[in-house]
């Protein structure tokens, strides 16, 4: 039987992005068994990434599925995604932002079948044009912590993920749709799929890219993607465990970022501007959970 894969990307006003990560796609490599589909679901109001991808699929080696799922929000647009798949097969997740090396999905599958998982993350290369900006990457502002290839995990993130469709369905598995504007929907949806029993493993060589546009390549931008990372990290707590269970989890977490954070501050001499920027990347990221345990929300998407 062939084994069933659908490559899935939610996007929303990327059109730059949508057609890079398309044509990237073209070059991957698949085994014989594997029968591809491709659903590229459009979270905008209006169907604005039509036309885009008209054109980019146009002669594509696979066959491609264009949903617009109007209802604002990264859960819903996600949740249209397994709604797309079925409950057969897996899911490949990719962002709209992202573009896939030739072996990513060869290398996702690879590691599903010698282990069984649920679910296999793959790491994210990350890029930026400008050689001067490099110094960003080398930083917790920018740096994904990587395992060793087939490490356990239990949690990831839709940026680069394979799912076992079945188990999702079979255990009820949905993105929270209460997270539609905050994120953290994708770390939290994982969660569930470890605690319904499900394996999670690592794919150290399923590689995609993320170019870093100079916008983000900013102070401002990166110390409010961390206040959001640690605000999305409480509240996923929030949902799943009791109050005192997650003030307990987010007093000890935000704390231990705090300490480790003075640690780079206090190295700043030897590490220069690298230091400094993961001590504020560490302290707003702290300041994003302690936010988060009193139940503020950062909207990361808002519309």
């Amino acid at each position: 039987m062939p084994l069933k894969i659908f490559v899935c990307a939610c996007t929303f006003r990327r059109p730059d992005g949508l057609t890079k990560l398309l044509r990237s796609c073209r070059a991957l490599d698949v085994r014989d068994d594997m029968e591809l589909t491709f659903i590229i679901v459009d979270n905008d109001d209006a169907p604005s990434s039509r036309e885009v991808f008209a054109q980019e699929t146009r002669d594509f080696p696979w066959p491609c599925r264009y949903v617009h799922e109007p209802r604002p929000g990264i859960p819903m647009a996600r949740n249209r995604v397994l709604q797309e798949a079925g409950i057969e097969g897996f899911a490949a997740f990719v962002d709209d932002d992202e573009t896939v090396t030739p072996p990513w999905l060869i290398e996702l599958v690879r590691a599903a079948d010698r282990t069984g998982a649920a679910f296999v993350q793959g790491p994210v290369r990350m890029l930026v044009d400008n050689a001067r900006d490099q110094w960003w990457l080398r930083t917790l502002f920018f740096q994904q912590r990587q395992y060793a290839d087939g490490a356990k995990r239990t949690e990831s993130w839709t940026s680069n993920v394979l799912l076992d469709l079945g188990f999702a369905a079979r255990h009820g598995c949905r993105f929270d749709e209460r997270l539609s504007f905050t994120g953290g929907e994708d770390t939290l949806f994982f969660q569930d799929v470890a605690r319904s029993g499900g394996l999670g493993t690592y794919a150290a060589n399923a590689w995609v890219c993320e170019r870093q546009p100079p916008h983000r390549l900013s102070w401002r931008w990166a110390v409010n993607r961390q206040l959001r990372f640690g605000n999305t990290r409480a509240l996923t707590v929030l949902l799943r465990r009791s109050q005192l269970q997650s003030t307990a989890y987010c007093l000890v977490r935000g704390a231990g970022m705090v300490v480790v954070g003075l640690g780079w501050f206090a190295c700043s001499i030897l590490k220069g501007r690298r230091g400094i920027a993961n001590g504020i990347a560490l302290f707003a990221r702290a300041a994003g959970v302690f936010s988060g345990l009193t139940g503020a929300r950062m909207l990361g998407y808002p519309r």
